[in-house]
């Protein structure tokens, strides 16, 4: 709970009370009452903890799909998917990616594609497989790093496990095709998504989550819930 207080704000204006020793009342609920009881002295099981990461995961997802779907129509529009996707865009390349974002309104193919929370969910679950993605589009494409549609597709499904719709392979090939060849731009796309999740490593609730699964990772099971 120390670790996790660390990353951020309030917690870390408060590190000086643990360095002392100083017991945390438990009684007032939140995240020491849920996951140790009232008395703060019930243990922690991995299954319970793990599920307790997922379903906070689906909630920040949720989040930010209704952040987009603003009439609650439940679904949001090409254009806020393609924000959506360039909003950790290095600064030096934002307002490139923003120009695309923008063509949308005179692509009579895309504009009026719209994005079902299950679509938005399968690449939230692509992102968190950075590595094998990366790897796998890659390998599928040409030697120049750049790749087709299929190709994209075909390194999701096979590679990640991860279904991936036209609707959105149509829209990411349309902001990061950046010569309009048909082909990605392999590695602006993998840099934009680093960057995602390196936000979500340093910041906010998914930075938490971050926090807690290197725990996880790192310590064994008997050290992280003593």
């Amino acid at each position: 709970m120390a670790l996790l207080r660390s990353q951020n704000r309030q917690g870390a204006q408060s590190r000086d009370s643990w360095r002392l020793g100083l017991k945390v009342s438990v009684e007032n609920g939140g995240l020491l009452e849920y996951f140790f009881g009232t008395d703060g002295k019930a243990c922690l099981q991995h299954g319970r903890f793990v599920q307790f990461l997922r379903d906070l995961h689906d909630e920040i997802l949720q989040l930010e799909f209704c952040h987009y779907d603003y009439s609650s129509r439940g679904t949001i529009s090409a254009k806020d998917f393609a924000l959506s996707l360039v909003a950790s865009a290095d600064i030096n390349h934002i307002n490139r990616m923003l120009d695309r974002v923008d063509e949308l309104d005179n692509e009579l193919h895309l504009r009026d594609i719209r994005i079902t929370f299950e679509e938005f969910q399968a690449f939230a679950e692509l992102r968190k497989e950075l590595q094998p993605l990366s790897l796998a589009i890659f390998s599928y494409g040409k030697v120049n790093g750049s790749l087709t549609k299929n190709d994209f597709q075909r390194a999701a499904s096979q590679v990640c496990g991860i279904s991936i719709t036209d609707n959105v392979v149509d829209i990411i090939f349309h902001v990061f095709d950046s010569n309009r060849d048909g082909n990605l731009s392999s590695s602006e796309f993998v840099r934009v998504l680093q960057r995602r999740e390196t936000d979500n490593l340093c910041s906010g609730s998914e930075g938490l989550l971050s926090c807690w699964m290197n725990c996880t990772t790192n310590c064994s099971s008997t050290k992280m819930l003593r």
